[in-house]
């Protein structure tokens, strides 16, 4: 389609104390773009600042609530003197390319940057060369690495959390290398802060004893303090990623065609930290997370900066998840569906679960061993960052596959703890040979066999650490010390 936009050039003056703009040219890219590109000079800057963009039609502005997402360039924490460049996107901004604008004129003001701005917020592994390169608020923001979104309620409809920092890295999902040959993660801040770990009673789905016989307190609400910050997975480990660091492919759904970006199943406790009967086994005594031969040693050998990469405790987890809400899913919504389908709107938002996809049929059917290889993502497992992120940016966290947790499985304290990694094994349910044949590790998050309820921020699961199920798959995290 020809563009019929018309531009022109506004010279603008701005200043913020010592920094100051003084000169603007605007040049329209056609007949190559209907992209507008616009240099300014800028000088006296002591601290980061921002470059603000207003537009006009002569003396009319033009307002427009997609104009900050058209924007791309040196923009947000411009941290010395010289030359920038903004890209503006006329028809992402005004959902047209032939709008005649006779007296097209921009105008830039400059304003503090916020003190976070060149915080990391992401960081890319990768798997091939070992190196890996951090992210940061302002490349993010501008532009730099595609999109974003600073609006959870944007996300997806009626979405909602608690966050007052949202910065959703939407564009991750646009190049499967992030979830092959890389292994992208996402900085969470979570030192000193507090949060209600578990469900409250009446939440459709809780679980308070863990059977005939056990002690009640599965699910009981108590206040949680983590005083570290940590780095963890945007995306499940995926069969290709896990190929790549230890050259095999034990997952049941394995269809060549659609396997790289599945998430790896079929993997137990001992695979990743591994063998039971070494300092891969003895968590949380050993909290130093020594690990012995398995997935963790290999990549953390293979990448630099990685040394002490691991599986998330189980409040780190759950922390991750719940991302500022405080119901059962991490959209902000609440598990509700039909008792005869089992259907639920809300978590087909975010998730691949029994009754979209998981078992055949819409449920029905549970699929059989011998055609495991032969699935396509319409059934079985689905590719990572198929449905819409937690407002940390976190895909698949409620189903999918259910993830392994450092912790052993126990009932919860009623009282607030700081830094829970889990009971010893001697205080921990089901680990007892003579009582039980389990000794039972955490998985969270739900798999593609459960139902709504069973994908619950604050459902707990758990499988003896050597067992290899094609329902188990994990994520990596990273606490920063």
């Amino acid at each position: 389609m020809k563009a019929t936009t018309v531009f022109a050039a506004m010279m603008a003056a701005a200043s913020l104390g010592a920094a100051q703009i003084d000169e603007v040219i605007v040049r329209q890219q056609w007949p190559w773009s209907t992209d507008v590109k616009v240099e300014y000079k800028i000088s006296g800057v002591t601290t980061p600042v921002n470059v603000g963009v207003k537009v006009y039609d002569g003396n009319e502005e033009l307002v427009s609530e997609n104009l900050s997402k058209s924007l791309t360039g040196d923009i947000y924490g411009i941290s010395k003197d010289g030359v920038g460049t903004i890209v503006i996107d006329p028809v992402k901004a005004f959902g047209t390319a032939r709008k005649v604008l006779a007296n097209f004129k921009v105008e830039l003001s400059v304003s503090d940057s916020a003190e976070n701005i060149h915080e990391a917020l992401y960081r890319i592994y990768d798997l091939e060369t070992g190196a890996h390169e951090d992210i940061t608020r302002a490349q993010l923001l501008n532009g730099e690495f595609g999109s974003v979104e600073t609006d959870f309620a944007k996300v997806g409809s009626d979405f909602s959390t608690t966050l007052d920092d949202v910065i959703v890295w939407t564009g991750v999902t646009n190049k499967a290398e992030y979830a092959t040959t890389k292994l992208v993660m996402r900085k969470v801040n979570a030192k000193n802060k507090t949060f209600t770990m578990g469900s409250p009673e009446g939440e459709v789905g809780r679980y308070d004893k863990d059977g005939a016989g056990m002690t009640s307190g599965r699910e009981t609400q108590h206040d949680v303090t983590l005083t570290k910050d940590f780095w963890i997975g945007v995306f499940e480990v995926t069969q290709k990623q896990y190929s790549m660091i230890m050259n095999t492919w034990p997952s049941k759904f394995s269809l060549a065609e659609c396997r790289d970006m599945r998430p790896v199943d079929t993997i137990s406790y001992d695979d990743i930290r591994g063998a039971m009967g070494g300092s891969g086994g003895t968590w949380p005594t050993n909290s130093s997370h020594e690990v012995g031969s398995g997935f963790l040693d290999s990549l953390r050998k293979k990448i630099g900066g990685g040394d002490k990469l691991d599986l998330p405790t189980e409040a780190q987890w759950e922390f991750a998840c719940r991302a500022g809400t405080t119901g059962a899913l991490n959209n902000g919504k609440t598990v509700e569906y039909d008792t005869s389908t089992y259907t639920c709107p809300a978590l087909r938002e975010v998730g691949r679960f029994k009754f979209n996809g998981g078992y055949f049929n819409e449920g029905n059917t549970y699929p059989d061993s011998a055609v495991f290889h032969l699935l396509g993502l319409t059934n079985g497992t689905a590719h990572v960052g198929t449905y819409l992120p937690n407002a940390y940016g976190l895909y698949d966290m409620h189903g999918n596959v259910w993830e392994w947790c450092l912790d052993w499985y126990g009932a919860y304290p009623s009282e607030a703890v700081v830094d829970p990694a889990g009971p010893e094994r001697k205080d921990a349910w089901l680990s007892n040979p003579a009582e039980n044949k389990y000794n039972a590790r955490i998985v969270r998050g739900g798999g593609i066999t459960s139902k709504a309820s069973d994908c619950r921020a604050a459902m707990r699961n758990h499988d003896t650490w050597s067992q290899r199920s094609w329902l188990w798959g994990f994520r990596l995290c990273l606490t920063i010390e």
